[in-house]
């Protein structure tokens, strides 16, 4: 079960969570400014409104996949995403670097 015995441990899991998201975000903005396709300003609204469109589609969008194969499988699902993140690190502060 994918779930905390206390509300405690809920609660500190829910700030690892945070914190890790944090890191995720500052990364982001420095990798929108540094990239050379668009100008600065505008790769950090493109950021920006990806961000707030996650924030409108990604609970919907649990929903639609809790209905299709329940809400533990979906928790288990989002888990496995999440550690899938540091896998993709190395491609993602590689793009456009020079070699």
């Amino acid at each position: 079960m994918l779930m905390a015995a206390a509300v405690p441990l809920a609660l500190v899991g829910i700030l690892l969570i945070g914190c890790g998201v944090s890191n995720a975000v500052t990364f982001l903005f420095r990798r929108a400014v540094t990239q050379t396709a668009m100008p600065a300003g505008l790769s950090i609204v493109a950021v920006t409104t990806i961000g707030y469109e996650r924030i409108l589609v990604g609970p919907a969008g649990m929903d639609f996949v809790a209905r299709g194969i329940g809400l533990a499988a979906t928790f288990w699902l989002l888990a496995a995403l999440l550690c899938l993140m540091p896998l993709c690190a190395r491609t993602a502060t590689s793009f456009g670097a020079k070699r």
